[in-house]
């Protein structure tokens, strides 16, 4: 009996009714084939109805939680890593990667300086922390100025010095620029020498590494369920001690919303020329796991992946969405350290003239550079930007418990901007895939397949036949299987290369390191990633539309 008066009954409880939902779930999906996307947001209602039940005692479920994070963390730098050595050799020019660099990194800062400039004009003249009584803390003053470093620091961190420091420790920008290095030597060397084994060698690797990635997001649905659950009750704990803030915590979710579906949505609507709703709609797992998670970098493959069933070439979402995660940030990089120093500007009484905040934008902007992309970023964020404008830091300490919720709707903008300006680049550079576009727009983006024409253009009732695809320079993997598909599909698209054994009659067509997606009615609609090189470990079948 010792043993068993040690088990915690509402525990014990809160777990059972975790495996009971978990349980609805895969009913959900085995059964009535309900989608990825609607499953994950309806798995955060269930976790937050699960918080709500248990009256926010459900610190059990953590174990679980944190142990999604880290099946999911631990891929990305390897996932960064592979992903942008194959996307650039399968480039192979230098032009086209300066070209795609450097839209990235102006959309990316583009984005987070739309979100200062908003964030300013809305809480200047509201007066934001006007007659709140801010309390100095100066011991946890300390810690978070710990947490910040010198301009000079922070430059000298953005460069590799230790690979395997940066890969362990999922630096992004130093494996970025390492990443960038090799696979420049590797299409200089190319220039001279044949480099296809290596080539090959990463092209294979990044093959097993979406295969990982792809295992592991399979389990979102379950985990968003205990994150939901597990962010409910860390908000609903601190309530009392927020009704003070209630205005800064009500305006921080409301201009994140903004900036994720308003801004975003006129960016892809008038710049990357893409309906927004067809948009959100393939990326919404993507932003649901952001906001339960508050991590961009752990939400990056599942970010890589939703990328391709709109269209957006692999070579672009595989280098800029990692950008995204530590250059721009509008969320934690923007809103939230310019609200708090309203917040705090108008809490203490200061005069601040028009100069001081154009200042105080310029900073936010350059302070948005190199910005980690996990948890507890925006309260580390505003307060650099506090101690570069004089601000005191003691005073951010009150606004923590605000910061750590703000931190959820604040990861979804930095994430829908990441994807966003994916998309934006993806069209400027020419790597958009208008035909898979048109198949999310028709709703049809669920399962990614070859697609497979007669020669006269007509549906081919052939049943689905495998197509020996080996490694080559298109970086097609192992095996493909194509299958019939309605007319006229793919018209447009330039057949592959050479090489292929295709059964008479029959051809596979890529587009813009794209593969084209095709309906599957019984199919679910997470996508598998597709490669930088254009194909993933293997293509899955679709039926004719």
């Amino acid at each position: 009996m010792g043993a068993l008066s040690n088990i915690d009954p509402t525990a014990v409880a809160v777990w059972a009714s975790a495996v009971v939902l978990f349980a609805l779930i895969a009913v959900l999906r085995a059964v009535f084939k309900l989608n990825f996307s609607l499953l994950t947001v309806l798995a955060l209602g269930l976790g937050i109805a699960l918080s709500l039940v248990f009256d926010g005692q459900v610190d059990s479920l953590n174990l679980l939680g944190n142990i999604y994070i880290n099946l999911i963390t631990a891929l990305v730098a390897p996932l960064i890593f592979v992903s942008i050595i194959s996307s650039i050799t399968y480039v192979g020019s230098l032009k086209k990667l300066r070209s795609i660099g450097l839209r990235s990194v102006g959309w990316l800062l583009f984005t987070n300086l739309i979100a200062i400039v908003m964030t300013l004009g809305v809480a200047i003249p509201l007066h934001i922390g006007s007659g709140v009584k801010l309390v100095d803390d100066e011991s946890t003053a300390g810690f978070l100025t710990s947490q910040t470093a010198p301009l000079d620091q922070v430059i000298l961190n953005f460069f590799p010095k230790n690979i395997v420091g940066d890969l362990s420790g999922n630096r992004v920008v130093p494996i970025i620029i390492t990443a960038t290095v090799l696979a420049i030597a590797i299409v200089s060397v190319g220039r001279q020498k044949d480099v296809s084994i290596v080539k090959r060698f990463f092209e294979q690797t990044k093959d097993v590494i979406y295969k990982a990635v792809g295992y592991v997001v399979e389990l979102t649905p379950y985990a968003v369920v205990v994150l939901g659950a597990t962010s409910t009750a860390a908000t609903t704990s601190k309530a009392d001690a927020l009704l003070a803030l209630l205005s800064i915590l009500v305006l921080g979710f409301v201009l994140n919303i903004i900036q994720a579906f308003v801004v975003n949505g006129l960016l892809l609507k008038f710049v990357a020329h893409v309906p927004p709703l067809t948009f959100f709609k393939a990326v919404l797992p993507a932003q649901t796991t952001a906001f339960a998670t508050q991590s961009s970098v752990a939400t990056l493959p599942l970010s890589i992946r939703q990328l391709g069933t709109v269209g957006v070439g692999a070579d672009v979402a595989n280098f800029t969405t990692p950008i995204g995660t530590t250059i721009g940030m509008p969320g934690c990089a923007g809103v939230w350290p310019m609200l708090s120093a309203v917040f705090t500007i108008n809490a203490l009484g200061l005069g601040y003239s028009p100069a001081s905040y154009v200042a105080l934008a310029v900073i936010g902007l350059l302070s948005s550079i190199g910005t980690a992309g996990v948890p507890g970023t925006a309260i580390v964020t505003a307060t650099t930007v506090f101690t570069a404008v004089g601000l005191p830091v003691q005073l951010l300490v009150p606004l923590v418990p605000v910061s750590n919720i703000v931190g959820m709707p604040s990861t979804m903008a930095n994430v829908s901007a990441a994807v966003t300006c994916a998309a934006i680049v993806s069209r400027q550079t020419g790597e958009f895939d208008e035909s898979v576009l048109d198949s999310a727009r028709a709703g049809r983006h669920r399962h990614r397949a070859g697609v497979v024409v007669s020669p006269a253009g007509g549906a081919v009732a052939a049943p689905v036949v495998p197509v020996a695809a080996p490694l080559g320079a298109v970086g097609v993997a192992a095996s493909v299987v194509a299958s019939p598909v309605a007319a006229g599909v793919g018209a447009a698209h330039k057949p592959v290369q050479p090489g292929f054994a295709v059964t008479p009659g029959l051809s596979l067509t890529l587009h813009q390191s794209m593969l084209r997606v095709q309906a599957d009615d019984d199919a679910d609609d997470a996508p598998v990633p597709v490669g930088a090189c254009g194909i993933s470990a293997h293509a899955a079948t679709a039926k004719a539309a």
